[in-house]
């Protein structure tokens, strides 16, 4: 009797399991086409002279990458990379934290109607986006120095996009406003998920404000936190449209360039697609290690704090 049972619970579960793997197996075939057989066909062509046209490439070798780290203006676009991620990582999820507290100290009509408005940008085309903050930004007749001269302060009125020092930081605050709400989203989530019993006990105890954000709100906000900046991180070093749009190509010169600005302009205008793909496997290669540490540190801190 117990060999019968076992015979037919194997056979049961053997069918779920098929079940289950046809299921699956859709995403898996989306997986294996447009995900693992490009990066396949990635790292087979960095050592190659590839050109985007022409599949006849020669095998070059570690060539791709010996005139990556000889280019000068490639340690330039790294730099504006990490200065753009600093900016944007800190300033985004600092201001989304900020606004999703606030929203949560309001009436939920006036929560959501505001909710719906932060999120809004992220409905719009990236490129549209770009190319309007372009107009924005327009040192002579742009709306953000055009109201700076009418409010009298001539002396805030600068040029945004061509001028070195302000590119970035531009750059960066246009694509905070285009991403905020989606953010914003996720730390609320986590923020009506605590317990009220936890703000009562510490008001009875008489905890002001800040002690209730620094001793309940932050460390039980730490999963939303984790999930934030990891995600930021990756977005910002992959993205390329909003920068794109906003510099006309990256200008001025090499300093609002970006990884992945290089990536294209070195497949699309240079026809380099062989160095392209070398410079598109560094960009990988970044992300995934800064994703990894940051990873490794702020689940320690949870463990921490749960501990």
């Amino acid at each position: 009797m117990r060999g019968l049972r076992h015979k037919r619970y194997s056979s049961y579960t053997d069918r779920w399991r098929i079940k289950g793997l046809m299921f699956a197996l859709p995403a898996i075939i989306i997986l294996l086409c447009f995900i693992f057989y490009p990066l396949v066909l990635n790292i087979g062509y960095c050592f190659t002279n590839f050109d985007g046209i022409n599949r006849n490439a020669a095998f070059v070798g570690l060539k791709n990458f010996r005139d990556i780290f000889s280019d000068r203006n490639f340690f330039l676009v790294i730099k504006n990379t990490f200065i753009l991620g600093i900016i944007y990582v800190l300033g985004l999820n600092i201001l989304a934290l900020l606004l999703s507290v606030l929203l949560t100290k309001v009436g939920r009509i006036f929560s959501n109607v505001t909710k719906s408005i932060l999120y809004f940008p992220c409905l719009l085309s990236p490129v549209i986006v770009g190319f309007v903050w372009r107009l924005i930004y327009d040192s002579r007749k742009g709306l953000l120095n055009q109201t700076l001269r009418f409010l009298g302060l001539n002396s805030l009125a600068k040029d945004w996009l061509g001028n070195i020092s302000l590119v970035l930081p531009s750059v960066a605050a246009t694509i905070i406003w285009f991403a905020v709400g989606y953010y914003i989203v996720i730390y609320y989530a986590g923020l009506v998920s605590i317990p009220t019993e936890l703000y009562e006990a510490s008001t009875v105890e008489g905890a002001n404000g800040w002690q209730e954000f620094w001793h309940i709100t932050l460390p039980l906000l730490a999963p939303s936190i984790t999930i934030n900046i990891v995600l930021t991180t990756i977005s910002i070093l992959s993205t390329f449209d909003l920068p794109y749009t906003i510099t006309a190509g990256g200008g001025p010169g090499y300093y609002g360039t970006t990884l992945s600005i290089m990536i294209y302009t070195t497949a699309y205008e240079y026809m380099q697609s062989g160095k392209a793909f070398a410079l598109a496997t560094v960009l990988a290669v970044i992300a995934m290690t800064i994703a990894l540490i940051e990873l490794k540190i702020l689940l320690k801190r949870e463990e921490a704090i749960n501990g």
